[in-house]
């Protein structure tokens, strides 16, 4: 275990933050499923729930959007009053996004050194 004190604060943020992901039943098919998508793009919330193969009412009973929202992954966009949905971007430049994709990739590439 790191004895420096700024490792140990980030691994408490990082555990902190692996505990809310993972306290939420759908978070990995919400996450790969974002990452099947096309950065910058605008996706409506029914297109994002297929593509997590999640239902739509799952979504919204806990908040993924908003949640989503607010780490940065999605972006709202205004599309006027005559959008019946709210449409989202996402945002291929955040943070969390880009932690998602490299760890996919370093996970799929240390299963493959190990087969």
């Amino acid at each position: 275990m790191p004895t420096d004190s700024k490792a140990s604060v980030m691994t408490a943020d990082a555990v902190d933050g692996w505990e809310k992901l993972a306290a939420e039943e759908e978070a990995a098919a919400v996450v790969a499923g974002l990452l099947s998508l096309e950065p910058d793009k605008t996706y409506a919330r029914s297109e994002l729930a297929t593509a997590a193969d999640i239902p739509l009412k799952t979504l919204y009973l806990v908040d993924t959007f908003d949640q989503l929202e607010t780490v940065g992954v999605l972006d709202r966009v205004d599309e006027g009053d005559d959008q019946s949905e709210a449409q989202f971007v996402l945002n291929a430049d955040s943070d969390v996004y880009q932690a998602a994709v490299e760890f996919g990739e370093l996970f799929a590439n240390r299963e493959s050194e190990d087969n």
